[in-house]
């Protein structure tokens, strides 16, 4: 008699349901697809997204509390497809990293923002 096996690509496995309609809510992407497609098929460069995605994905569930609503819901549209259910929590990520450079206050007024 065959068990089922349950493969997990990567070593993470996250649920295919597509990003949530409320911000406040964590995303669920389907990063398996987005990083096959992204590496067109080459293993190490699928294995390596996956990474990325996985820290991501971390770092991402342990800081959602303190993100603004607002830059939740501006970086889901940025790292989320709609038409192909692909999404990539890395992109999100970068998203708000990005926002939160933007809106740190320079110590220097006339001193460039980093």
């Amino acid at each position: 008699m065959r068990r089922p096996v349950l493969m997990l690509s990567v070593g993470f496995l996250v649920q295919i349901h597509g990003a949530p309609a409320r911000a406040e809510e964590f995303p669920i992407y389907n990063m398996d697809t987005y990083c096959r497609d992204l590496s067109g098929g080459d293993f190490a460069g699928n294995m390596e997204c996956g990474e990325k995605e996985a820290a991501a994905y971390s770092k991402l569930q342990n800081d959602w509390a303190s993100f603004p609503e607002k830059r939740k819901i501006e970086c889901r549209n940025v790292a989320y497809d709609a038409d192909t259910g692909k999404g990539s929590y890395a992109l999100h990520l970068q998203c708000i990293e990005k926002g939160r450079k933007q809106v740190r206050p320079a110590i220097n007024p006339s001193a460039p923002v980093p």
